[in-house]
């Protein structure tokens, strides 16, 4: 997680001629994840933009949507901003390796809060189903803030340590940096992918019981929850595991690089489909691409059982019909 394979591509890297196959493949996924960051950044600033300007009350996931797809946009910035500094850095060495050392950290810090706020979101709304009583009536009225405040404190606590002992700008101690990497990389293992993934399993069974007995179709926000997760751990939880694996293993560098771009590339697409998970959930067939993007987006993360085909939707409490 914090000394990752993603430190042997720096900056004005120049590989070897007789690597041609691997070079061309470098060079052709680097611009597919390029694209892709541009792609995620754009969804996700309009999830930003379309749920920070809105004057209605907000519902606790959707503080936690807001701050998941922050996270997501400042992780693709950093990724964007590492890939254009090795395809073609415009600073000298010395300023774009700091520069390049930067955007790295930031990127991980962002990568450690999006992981916990995804598992917060996950957890939260499987307590709203298994004691909707307490949910309703016990639960704190800033819950969601809090706990959003505690997790970016906590992903920048454990991102502030990890430069500490691994930055070679700064005092880097190889010794020191891999127990610091065991430490955080068990703190990920052990508690917030357990948590996840049992909460998501949880909530699908939850959503399987409810629509073989009601016979009706699962609220939007259980689909947007279980898919999100379900993208996260597909395409970028088992590879930001293995960053940490095949830093500390001494492989091919064939092998390497190519790894490196099946990461970047799988980890851009997990940051970036959020927006689309949003836009295809909270669309109706019949009226697609004739909404307003805040009625789609409220409509996705309404937090109100699914109406009957014949009835009308139920308004939104996170965002207003006419932004």
């Amino acid at each position: 997680m914090n000394s990752t394979p993603d430190s042997s591509p720096a900056p004005g890297l120049t590989i070897s001629p007789t690597m041609d196959l691997v070079t061309w493949i470098y060079f052709t996924v680097t611009f597919l994840a390029m694209a892709t960051c541009v792609c995620g950044m754009a969804g996700n600033s309009m999830v930003i933009w379309l749920l920070s300007c809105n004057s209605m009350q907000r519902s606790p996931f959707c503080i936690y949507v807001l701050n998941l797809a922050v996270a997501d946009f400042l992780f693709l910035f950093c990724m964007a901003s590492m890939l254009s500094l090795e395809t073609g850095p415009l600073l000298t060495a010395n300023a774009s390796a700091k520069v390049y050392e930067g955007m790295k950290r930031i990127k991980y810090f962002a990568y450690t809060a999006g992981l916990s706020l995804l598992t917060a979101i996950s957890t939260q709304r499987c307590l709203s189903v298994l004691f909707p009583i307490w949910y309703k009536c016990r639960r704190p009225q800033h819950l969601s803030s809090v706990v959003s405040g505690a997790l970016w404190a906590l992903a920048f606590l454990m991102n502030f340590l990890a430069s500490f002992f691994c930055v070679p700008f700064w005092h880097p101690n190889k010794h020191q940096c891999f127990k610091v990497d065991i430490v955080f990389n068990s703190l990920i293992l052990g508690i917030f992918m357990p948590v996840m993934v049992l909460t998501s399993i949880i909530l699908f069974i939850r959503v399987q019981k409810n629509s073989l007995i009601q016979r009706r179709r699962p609220r939007r926000l259980f689909v947007v929850i279980l898919t999100s997760v379900l993208v996260f751990l597909t395409c970028s939880l088992p590879l930001g595991i293995n960053w940490f694996l095949l830093y500390w293993v001494n492989v091919k560098r064939d092998v390497r690089l190519l790894y490196i771009c099946a990461s970047r590339f799988s980890s851009s697409l997990s940051s970036s489909a959020n927006p689309v998970i949003y836009f295809l959930v909270g669309s109706q067939k019949s009226h697609r691409l004739q909404e307003s993007l805040g009625a789609v987006l409220g409509r996705a993360l309404q937090d109100e059982p699914e109406p009957e085909p014949e009835g009308r939707e139920t308004p939104s409490t996170c965002t207003n019909d006419g932004i």
